[in-house]
């Protein structure tokens, strides 16, 4: 099913044109000498044509980036969301670097696909220095059943349960500031992986938690994962941590997917 997806107004950044310089008062001794050209002063943020990107990111939405949706779908049916972009244009009117601040879509493919739809786009040339742009979209769900919403203890919980894929995770955020948010769809995991074998058996073995079957409740797996970065400096950090992520067991949502995000 083919979805409308709502754009939000286009934000930009600019600096201001400073004012041109008074002209000086012409005497004798100043239009005998030759005239020179001013240093030209170049700020770092410059001024975009609001109406030409907006009609590029609807060229966008409505095409490739639509495409990049469907794509997803066709692998996971319920997948929906809402996406908020980041984009820095050069004075070349090409992308210099782009990443997605915000997002609920909860699938890397799809994220990673519109920013590729966006990098390899040619924008309108900002004046007077580089452009920002700032824009959301997304997609609303259809006639499909919508996936258990989750609290993000149930996968904190896990996560402080499992130790190593804790111990990645932070290796992948590298000392970045701030928190990553990540947006997952969890199913039941039909073949979960036995634990690995102990590497010298303890004293005394472990008691199981009473009232638990050991496996039965930890058999939910990650779908698919996607996440945002708390700034630029993250961005290049997302596939390590999603890639960390995979391996951790869940709990069973039951015999339908459920859908979570979480800070990390």
């Amino acid at each position: 099913m083919k979805r409308a997806i709502v754009l939000l107004p286009v934000l930009f950044a600019c600096g201001s044109t400073p004012p041109p310089p008074p002209e000086q008062p012409k005497t004798e001794e100043t239009t005998s000498k030759p005239t020179t050209q001013g240093p030209v002063i170049e700020q770092e943020l410059g001024s975009l044509d609001e109406r030409a990107v907006a009609k590029k990111l609807e060229q966008l939405t409505n095409g490739p980036i639509e495409k990049c949706h469907e794509q997803g779908r066709s692998r996971l049916e319920y997948l929906t969301g809402d996406v908020k972009l980041f984009m820095r244009i050069g004075k070349d009117g090409r992308v210099k670097y782009t990443f997605l601040e915000q997002s609920t879509l909860g699938d890397r493919e799809t994220e990673k696909c519109i920013l590729d739809v966006l990098s390899n786009a040619d924008w309108p040339k900002p004046v007077g220095g580089e452009g920002e742009v700032r824009n959301g979209f997304g997609w609303g769900a259809g006639n499909e059943r919508a996936p258990t919403p989750w609290g993000p203890e149930k996968v904190l919980g896990a996560l402080d349960d499992h130790k190593s894929v804790k111990k990645d995770v932070e290796k992948c955020k590298g000392g970045v500031k701030g928190d990553f948010i990540v947006t997952a769809y969890v199913e039941h995991d039909d073949n979960p992986e036995p634990e690995p074998p102990a590497t010298k058996a303890p004293a005394t073995p472990p008691k199981k938690p009473k009232g638990k079957k050991a496996g039965k409740n930890d058999a939910g797996k990650f779908r698919a994962l996607g996440a945002t970065p708390p700034n630029k400096d993250g961005a290049d950090k997302v596939d390590c941590i999603i890639d960390a992520l995979k391996p951790l067991r869940l709990p069973t949502p039951g015999s339908y997917a459920a859908k979570v995000s979480f800070p990390l």
